[in-house]
């Protein structure tokens, strides 16, 4: 007797905020049926945002403009690792600039750890993105940031960090122990701020690149010069 087949589970369904009849905001889209962004942030403010099915990006069942989905991605990833973190505000691109930037840079960060490590040493690779609170005491601002390093069984070797502060919220921070390596607005963000217009993806790829090269560059320098042995004080500092 032939056995009936498994009943299959039914897809989980998305999730799109409120039908807009004005059309897709997308610079160039011609859609018409198009959706709000569901992103609310701290403050119970919504995002205004709207667009076609093309231009949301779908986080956990849920449909979100380009910029908050990624914020939305670090605040599950945030969740995952056992930390509980309050949705950025609405104009807040901290988190999603540090997560697209990260994802650029991981690939060639970790090729460098893995040349310049030997085999007493090991790699750390978090990929979460982390937001520390502002220090007053040490004049530290809040900032939300990723982190690799090169570490024995005794300590740190090389912590790098790459940082978003709040109080510079267009400005990306590539550091090196506790050493400031660059401070840098990222090219589509400066022509963002100057009201340029959008690239087209083939000059966006080749920008995103040079400053990929820039960042990389300035650790590279860094490592020359200073090797990967820090004070024995930063060597015990947490990852």
């Amino acid at each position: 007797m032939a056995r009936k087949p498994a009943p299959q589970e039914d897809a989980p369904s998305v999730r799109y905020g409120e039908a807009e009849g004005g059309g897709c905001d997308h610079a160039g889209c011609t859609n018409t049926e198009a959706y709000r962004c569901l992103y609310r942030d701290r403050r119970a403010v919504d995002c205004a945002w709207v667009a076609c099915r093309d231009h949301l990006k779908v986080v956990d069942d849920r449909a979100y403009c380009m910029r908050h989905a990624g914020v939305v991605e670090v605040l599950i990833m945030a969740h995952r690792q056992g930390t509980e973190l309050l949705p950025p505000d609405l104009d807040d691109r901290c988190a999603s600039l540090v997560r697209a930037v990260a994802n650029d840079l991981n690939e060639p960060v970790v090729e460098r750890l893995v040349r310049w490590g030997d085999t007493n040493t090991s790699i750390i690779n978090d990929p979460s993105i982390r937001y520390t609170r502002a220090d007053r005491i040490h004049h530290d601002p809040g900032h939300w940031e990723r982190v690799w390093g090169l570490a024995t069984r005794t300590g740190i070797l090389l912590r790098v960090g790459l940082r978003v502060e709040d109080t510079r919220p267009e400005t990306v921070i590539l550091t090196g122990g506790v050493t400031h390596l660059v401070a840098t607005i990222p090219p589509w963000i400066q022509r963002h701020l100057n009201g340029d217009p959008m690239q087209g993806s083939q000059s966006e790829l080749v920008e995103r690149l040079a400053f990929q090269q820039q960042l990389l560059q300035a650790l590279d320098e860094h490592v020359e010069k200073y090797g990967i042995t820090f004070p024995h004080s930063v060597m015990r500092s947490p990852v």
